[in-house]
């Protein structure tokens, strides 16, 4: 998951010079074939017109996978080498025109849609279903974000990231240990944690810690750690990314040289580690590194899902609070057709508004509530919007056919947009025209 996060960060931390000096090392990185999955509208995919001011969100996971580990590794204990399992997921959202960079991450045990199967799963178990492409898919249609490029990474190459920097000083609260993992610190402060130990300390999830004046080495006085779930392991995560980040640019990765003897370590190996989707281009990472020269890893901002426990079909799962979340997601919709929440109204007495609902989430808009219009007659379809949301507007109007009319209202709860769906609706364009009228 860091070689992952260090790969896309780098455009931030690194700079365009040291992406440069990469090139030949990233383009032999293998790809696996999810363009369709990924949400290209308005994001250039060619290098030459690639723009450096495009807003993109990564899908950064970690798999569940210890292949190429020593066998003797505390990591195999009750492990399939073939596991498809996804271990950690985070949407990063890099945004050049606000200077932004922010991760989110996605419990492993959230209860999901799982994409086109029709029932739900922990999303942790979408890779293993249906591949890189149904995880993308089922991430971007349940939270109603884009996902622009996919970056998967196995054990491994988490365990050589970590070794290319030396070790990971990481701030330790108090002790803590977990013996399925292999996990034992016995004191707390700022550690430098080597390779092993910090893959069993982000992974951990049913931590112990030391009672205070206990000794460690009596059992009895290792007491269960915070309540045991994903959010505190998602928090520890994101404070390992970013402390890897630091020490990777404190260890000189912004210079050349550095940059290219960490990625020589990192990828040039019989056994990849690391995945990139087949779309994302090392001109897209340069670019990046033109906006983020400056930019300070300090300045990552981190977001986490509101979610409560609870036990689906005898499974222990975790539920998103969705009015709780929407703050949180905003951001990382923003510029996108899915940050357009839309209330549809049938106008006709021509039928419901299903055909237009599914025309719509297919073009990759968000729907959140349906209905009928006050009236039945409705010649022309009709796009009402506040004035705060009137370039939502004039993005859904660019896109339906006929070109509706826009009308200006003071106020719409709970959605962007209202759309009241009149006779002589016919579908929606896939490319959208150039003005709304």
């Amino acid at each position: 998951m860091v070689l992952a996060g260090l790969l896309v960060f780098v455009a931030a931390v690194g700079g365009a010079a040291g992406l440069g000096m990469v090139k030949s090392q990233v383009s032999q990185i293998p790809r696996v074939s999810v363009g369709l999955s990924l949400d290209l509208v308005g994001t250039s995919v060619d290098p030459e017109s690639h723009s450096s001011s495009e807003a993109l969100n990564f899908l950064l996971v970690g798999i569940d996978n210890a292949a190429g580990i020593d066998p003797d590794s505390p990591i195999h204990i009750d492990r399939d080498v073939n596991t498809l399992l996804t271990d950690s997921v985070i949407l990063v959202r890099i945004d050049p025109e606000a200077d932004r960079v922010a991760m989110l991450s996605i419990p492993r045990d959230l209860w999901v849609p799982i994409a086109g199967k029709g029932w739900s799963e922990r999303v942790n178990t979408a890779r293993g279903i249906g591949g890189p492409g149904t995880l993308i898919e089922t991430v971007s249609e349940f939270l109603g974000v884009p996902v622009h490029h996919y970056v998967e990474i196995n054990f491994a190459g988490f365990l050589r990231i970590v070794s290319a920097v030396d070790g990971v000083p990481v701030e330790i609260a108090q002790p803590i240990r977990d013996d399925s993992l292999g996990l034992r610190i016995e004191q707390s402060g700022v550690i430098t944690l080597d390779p092993d130990t910090a893959l069993a300390y982000v992974r951990t999830r049913r931590p112990l810690t030391l009672v205070e004046g206990g000794n460690p080495a009596n059992d009895d006085d290792w007491v269960r750690l915070g309540v045991w779930n994903d959010l505190e392991r998602n928090q520890r995560q994101q404070e390992f990314m970013v402390a890897t980040l630091k020490r990777a640019v404190e260890k000189g990765i912004r210079n050349p040289l550095t940059l290219r003897r960490v990625a020589n370590e990192l990828l040039d190996d019989d056994n990849p580690s690391i995945t990139l989707d087949d779309r994302i281009t090392v001109g897209q990472l340069v670019d990046l590194g033109d906006e983020f020269r400056s930019f300070q890893v300090d300045e990552i901002e981190r977001y986490k899902l509101p979610v409560v426990d609870a036990t689906i079909d005898g499974k222990q799962v975790l539920l998103l609070v969705e009015e709780e979340a929407q703050p949180a997601l905003e951001f990382f919709r923003a510029g996108s057709l899915a940050g357009v929440r839309v209330r549809l109204l049938n106008g006709t007495r021509l039928g419901t508004v299903a055909g237009v609902e599914a025309d719509l989430e297919r073009a990759g808009f968000s729907v959140v509530d349906r209905g009928n219009a006050e009236r039945f007659d409705v010649a022309r379809t009709t796009v009402r919007h506040s004035e705060a949301a009137a370039g939502k507007a004039e993005t859904l109007a660019r896109y339906l056919e006929p070109a509706p009319r826009l009308e200006l209202v003071a106020e719409i709860e709970g959605a962007d947009v209202e759309i009241v769906v009149g006779a002589d609706y016919a579908g929606m364009v896939d490319s959208p025209r150039d003005s709304a009228s």
